[in-house]
């Protein structure tokens, strides 16, 4: 139980009971018996927007912007992020291998008229849980 209260965010001694509703969530059993084995392999771990399960499957991400794009993940947990990729003008707010709960992508145009544009293939890993992006950004300038 101490491991499923860690799992929860909750300090590993805290007092826990099967039946309380945040254990069944976790466990995705909403009534009746419960057990341990209804939480093996559980995470509470949740990106916004959830991602691909594999480098095959990246759920693809974008932003069109005059000036400016910009794409944000989230995670519920600090997760480590691993990206690569960009472009002239672009801007990464947590460096590839660094720890964070959320993630900024972002792009600005050149101040000269014309566009910028900027790609990233994006991984992040919290709770054991691996999760996979693609990130594209144009930002224009029609001044």
């Amino acid at each position: 139980m101490s491991q499923v209260n860690t799992e929860l965010g909750r300090s590993s001694t805290a007092t826990i009971s099967l039946g309380e509703t945040a254990v069944r969530t976790l466990a995705g059993v909403a009534s009746g018996a419960i057990s341990m084995n209804n939480l093996r392999g559980k995470s509470n771990v949740a990106f916004t927007p959830d991602g691909g399960t594999s480098a095959g499957s990246r759920v693809p991400l974008s932003d069109f912007g005059i000036l400016y794009a910009s794409v944000q993940i989230d995670c519920n947990q600090s997760a480590v992020w691993t990206w690569s990729g960009g472009g002239s003008g672009s801007y990464v707010s947590v460096a590839s291998g660094g720890s964070a709960s959320s993630i900024i992508f972002e792009v600005s145009a050149s101040p000269f008229g014309g566009f910028e544009y900027a790609s990233f293939t994006v991984q992040a890993t919290a709770g054991g849980i691996t999760r996979y992006w693609s990130v594209e950004l144009t930002a224009e300038d029609n001044s």
